[in-house]
């Protein structure tokens, strides 16, 4: 990888940062584009159609928060990594294309309660946490992009984490596809206990 970065420019990453938040604002404000009612509805039927559009708006919330976390998660990231290259630059260009598919995906899973619409909706995301920790590993293990004083327990966690995210999908993705859409959107709930993981596994690292 030497020989690759030889030469080479290196650019702050304050751009890049400024760049991707506007990316991130757009995907999350499209979201709401999902959630209408048809036309004509009357006073009389509202409370029936606002029930049964329940289901669309649980998705909406699903897909905020989850944009919401992938753009905390960017942000912590970018907390560490100070300057780019050309490698950072593409690959944070494709994590924003796939954070760009989550509207769609989110009408889609909106729309079908189906297997394939969740398996594609997990789908982006494996793509967008491989993304996100293929960004991490490459400036953490360069010190041009990454200062050296940032602890080995920050850059350890900072790349599992997002494996251990795109694993959940990955997970539901077979679930999908054995048992069905419901069980699999059930397994999402793993990621509440996913997110605890690096830091235990730092805490036992600690203690031995």
């Amino acid at each position: 990888m030497g020989f690759l970065k030889a030469g080479r420019k290196t650019f702050d990453s304050d751009r890049v940062i400024t760049f991707s938040d506007g990316v991130i604002a757009v995907a999350i404000t499209l979201l709401v584009l999902d959630l209408k009612l048809p036309e004509g509805v009357s006073d009389a039927q509202l409370g029936s159609v606002l029930s049964d559009n329940l289901h669309s708006l649980g998705v909406y919330v699903l897909s905020f928060l989850v944009v919401g976390i992938l753009w905390m998660g960017h942000h912590e990231q970018f907390s560490h990594i100070k300057r780019v290259d050309v490698v950072i630059i593409w690959l944070n260009l494709f994590y924003l294309m796939t954070i760009g598919l989550i509207p769609f995906t989110t009408s889609l899973l909106s729309d079908h309660t189906t297997s394939l619409s969740t398996v594609l909706y997990a789908g982006v995301l494996v793509t967008t946490s491989l993304l996100s920790a293929a960004m991490w590993w490459y400036a953490s293990h360069d010190p041009a992009l990454m200062a050296a004083d940032v602890p080995e327990e920050v850059r350890r966690e900072g790349f599992l984490s997002p494996l251990l995210t795109g694993l959940v999908f990955a997970l539901s993705i077979v679930i999908a596809l054995v048992w069905g859409a419901t069980p699999a959107q059930w397994s999402w709930l793993l990621l509440i206990p996913a997110s605890r993981v690096p830091a235990i596994v730092e805490k036992l690292r600690s203690d031995n």
